[in-house]
């Protein structure tokens, strides 16, 4: 009985890892070529399976870009968590945006546009949980703006500044070229203290 409930354990625990082993991979994908570009028949021969055997870890396409936006915004949910205490809002706000470009940079995982190639419910999903960080870190900026750490302006857009470089960083890193995560994270947290600090 051990043995057989191991297995089935095992079997959901390899399910799951193989799930997102294709979910990361498509993620590559759309982000190089393109959601309507990038087909399964190629994700499947980068992940070494067949395209049928594709479809027994996912339904079809769009349940992909789905998925590839909850895996970033959990991933970015998980950050915003920490904690971070004695410092400014602007010293936060760094600290995130560094963890951000860390974790877009070393996992796989890809902030992706693709929103309107989703259907109705999927896509009211998706913007809710992009609603919720940006909620979250626009709160984050006002209370810079309060500690006087952040100069003033428009909250949301000091958030769509960066997050916008968030975004345009998929369409160009190559986790072979000169630059590492960790480079390009310093780099751009000086550039977002010079933008929007005070």
């Amino acid at each position: 009985m051990t043995a057989l409930l191991k297995d089935t354990f095992d079997r959901k625990k390899q399910f799951a890892s193989k799930r997102q082993a294709v979910i990361v991979e498509a993620g590559q994908a759309f982000r190089r070529r393109g959601y309507h570009n990038a087909s399964m028949t190629e994700i499947a021969a980068n992940l070494g399976l067949t395209k049928a055997a594709l479809y027994y870890y996912v339904r079809n396409k769009e349940e992909v870009l789905y998925e590839c936006h909850l895996m970033a915004y959990d991933a970015m949910d998980r950050i915003l968590k920490a904690k971070y205490n004695g410092v400014t809002a602007l010293d936060k706000l760094e600290a995130l945006f560094v963890e951000f470009v860390k974790m877009l940079t070393a996992s796989g995982v890809s902030l992706l546009t693709d929103v309107n190639s989703l259907g109705a419910e999927n896509k009211a999903d998706v913007l809710a949980r992009r609603g919720k960080i940006e909620r979250k870190i626009i709160r984050l900026v006002r209370e810079g703006q309060k500690d006087g750490s952040i100069r003033d302006g428009d909250a949301r857009l000091h958030v769509f500044f960066f997050m916008g470089a968030l975004n345009w960083l998929n369409a160009w890193y190559d986790a072979s070229g000169r630059l590492n995560g960790e480079d390009i994270a310093a780099h751009f947290a000086l550039q977002m203290r010079a933008g929007i600090g005070s």
